[in-house]
């Protein structure tokens, strides 16, 4: 059944869209649960009603989905029918806070974390030149946990001094009561109105009521606009310096009204440092805490003593300090399991066990991390361990390849390896992290000699068998490879390493169906693989399925999250002009827990990714600066390594410290003029710095050397100098 007009008789199907039960209906349309059958998830579905023709709304969801902010509801999709239009969200779980207040009233340590959670994330909004216009309770959604999720932005709009009204609505009855004076009268949106909303907001989940809420229509728009919000009753418990918040916030005057959100979430964050108990009484003396608006005056006591003072002061210490206390018995349960694990006998053999289990999964960066704190602590009980030191030396071999060939590491694996095979000369595993070694520095007799030592001492040693198959591929020996791994495959039939190296070579041969089938194979032995999703999407988009692999890197990354593969889908939206998803993939990917803080490149990326969205100049700026501190260290041990050199030139240019990037390009051209991707960096950095002829230049030897057109016509910072004739020739 097709999408009806008709909200009396509910539509059962749109397009690909299962609908469910109603969630609700207001001003901008009607809201339904629905199934994603293309994308097997639930969403909510919002039928908009009257809704102008000339009206943009793929512009307005772009403008929100440009937006970071965890509490901002994603916009999935625009939906046309030949009758309808409907907007494709986020299905968020819990209650909008109208349901809330209907229910329950909420004590002011609550409401206060309420307020501070919707001006934390608007203040995101504001700065990248958002404006809600229609914050109100039912526009808050409250999740079990208390977060809270600000509704309907998909339908909000880019402050513009032109426009009197949002796009959309054209029934402004329903948020009549949280519209600001100014507004009323006919003046632009802009963020002051979403302040005066949100106080009201406060003001009503204070006191049970929202201004004048006898009223409505005309009559309630009347009375906000003659009236003035130090006119409206409070009840007497109420604390003087939440009422000082409300006025500061809802004042008829712009400039007497709180100048931003931040100025808001700083206050709300004031307040909600108190204790519970003492925010809550009505007779606690918030201001003898100075936390009040810069409009209160100070509030003294002559009368009261000095002994007093000590007295009180004394008595909320000990509260403060017992409430800290059950906080942090409270905060660190999740991390008693650990305490105790830490607090735990040492055992050498549970160590070795718990590391090379982390080791198996060797392709992801955080279970590298782990493998290398067991491998540790065995060499701080026994630094001859000779099983533990190779184990560590692999760990470094492999963060080596994951630290774009990073020879710190590569040293570090080198000795450890090497003093396993003194301490050991018997053991398979010493051999095979010196063979690794060996091959990493393209030694390949040597190499080859370790491994055949290691298999010869373990025949079937998994990690032996996988590591000469590495050193075939590194050797371009690929076909006797492949021979190799097949048979490998057919003895552990449970092994997924093979499978994953057999679809290598697949793609390097170029048979990405060949590959698609190793890397499935792979998923199936065992479906938690890094390096089978990294693969199997690479084989797919090969194959011009780039949906395909965008699915398979997101079911990765929902199994087992890790910085490789948030970075391969911010490279794959990225190269789709997707930089909304593109950003979110990167800062996932350089996020403690997700991914790996220390990638220079996920952090350029972040900024080349930034630099393309409304506002996020400092953001990007920001990341760009990251780039450049983690980059540092590495060039201090390869001061003469152009591709570093070159770099670290486009970060500073990037950053605007001219001379300083100028050095670096000059150095980089020096040392590699015949390599394109130096050059490329060299043409963008110094248009960056205002050198238009060196810059092109440069950007002309980079196409002779092969630099991709389709990369040069994407750079952002290329714009102008496209368009210049010299280019153009």
């Amino acid at each position: 059944m097709s999408a009806s007009k008709d909200n009396a008789s509910q539509p059962e199907q749109l397009l690909h869209y299962q609908l469910g039960k109603s969630l609700g209906e207001g001003g901008f349309g009607h809201v339904y649960q629905a199934w994603d059958a293309k994308l097997h998830r639930q969403v909510a579905i919002k039928y908009l009603k009257n809704i102008a023709a000339s009206v943009d709304l793929m512009k307005e969801a772009r403008l929100a989905a440009s937006l970071q902010h965890a509490a901002f509801v994603k916009v999935h999709a625009l939906e046309q029918t030949e009758d309808s239009q409907a907007i494709v969200m986020e299905l968020v779980p819990g209650r909008t806070l109208r349901q809330v207040l209907e229910t329950q009233t909420p004590s002011i340590s609550h409401v206060i974390d309420i307020v501070l959670q919707v001006a934390q994330a608007m203040q995101e909004a504001h700065a990248a030149g958002l404006v809600h216009g229609d914050l109100k309770p039912s526009n808050l959604m409250q999740e079990p946990s208390g977060v809270v999720r600000i509704l309907d932005f998909g339908l909000a709009i880019q402050a513009d001094r032109d426009v009197t009204t949002s796009l959309v609505q054209s029934d402004p009855q329903g948020t009549i009561a949280y519209m600001a004076p100014e507004v009323l009268t006919g003046t632009s949106l802009r963020p002051s109105s979403d302040i005066y909303a949100l106080g009201v907001i406060l003001y009503e989940m204070l006191t049970g009521a929202r201004p004048f809420a006898n009223l409505s229509g005309l009559a309630l728009a009347a009375a906000l606009i003659q009236s003035n919000s130090d006119q409206w009753p409070w009840p007497d418990h109420l604390p003087q310096v939440l009422r000082q918040l409300v006025r500061a916030m809802t004042a008829r005057q712009l400039e007497h009204r709180v100048a931003s959100m931040q100025e808001v979430a700083h206050q709300c964050a004031q307040i909600a440092a108190i204790d519970a108990p003492s925010l809550n009484s009505g007779t606690f003396n918030l201001a003898a805490l100075n936390l009040t608006l810069s409009t209160m005056p100070p509030q003294t006591n002559s009368t009261m003593s000095l002994k007093r003072v000590l007295q009180r002061w004394r008595m909320l210490f000990a509260i403060l300090l017992t409430v800290a206390v059950l906080f942090g018995v409270w905060y660190s349960q999740p991390y008693w399991t650990q305490l105790r694990s830490s607090m735990a006998p040492y055992s050498e053999a549970r160590e070795m066990q718990q590391g090379l289990e982390a080791f198996s999964n060797f392709d992801r960066f955080d279970m590298l991390n782990r493998a290398e704190q067991h491998f540790l602590k065995i060499l701080e009980y026994s630094p001859q361990h000779a099983a533990a030191a190779a184990s560590l030396s692999m760990v470094y071999s492999y963060r080596y390849l994951q630290d774009e060939e990073n020879l710190y590491w590569l040293d570090k694996a080198q000795s450890l390896a090497q003093n396993a095979v003194k301490s050991n000369d018997f053991l398979a595993l010493s051999h095979v992290a010196n063979a690794k070694v060996l091959g990493l520095k393209d030694q390949f007799d040597a190499a080859f000699a370790e491994v055949e030592r290691a298999i010869a001492l373990d025949p079937n040693g998994v990690l032996a068998l996988g590591v000469k198959s590495e050193l075939l591929i590194r050797a371009q020996r690929a076909d006797e490879a492949l021979g190799f791994l097949k048979q490998a495959i057919q003895r552990f039939p449970s092994e997924r390493l093979f499978a994953d190296l057999m679809g290598q070579i697949y793609l390097l041969k170029s048979d990405y169906k060949a590959a698609e089938v190793a890397y499935g194979l792979s998923l199936q032995i065992k479906a938690d693989g890094s390096a089978a999703y990294l693969g199997l999407a690479d084989a797919l988009m090969m194959q011009n399925r780039v949906e395909e692999s965008l699915q398979t890197l997101r079911a990765g990354i929902k199994l087992k999250p890790g910085a490789e593969l948030h970075k391969a889908l911010g490279n794959s939206l990225f190269s789709r002009g997707d930089y909304v998803g593109a950003a979110s993939a990167f800062e996932s990917a350089v996020t403690a827990g997700k991914g790996n803080p220390d990638d220079y490149l996920a952090w350029a990326k972040l900024g080349d990714t930034m630099s393309w969205l409304p506002g996020k100049s400092d953001v990007a700026k920001t990341a760009y600066s990251r780039a450049r501190n983690l980059l540092q260290p590495r060039m201090k041990n390869n001061p003469d390594d152009a591709d570093l050199l070159s770099r670290m030139g486009l970060y500073t240019a990037k950053l605007g410290e001219n001379a300083e990037a100028f050095m670096y390009i000059q150095k980089s051209l020096e040392l590699a003029p015949n390599s394109a991707e130096v050059q490329f960096r060299a043409g963008v950095s110094l248009e960056m710095i205002d050198m238009r002829a060196p810059a092109l230049v440069a950007i002309a030897r980079a196409k002779e050397l092969g630099y991709s057109v389709k990369s040069i016509e994407s750079e952002p910072e290329l714009v102008s100098l496209r368009r210049d004739p010299k280019y153009l020739r």
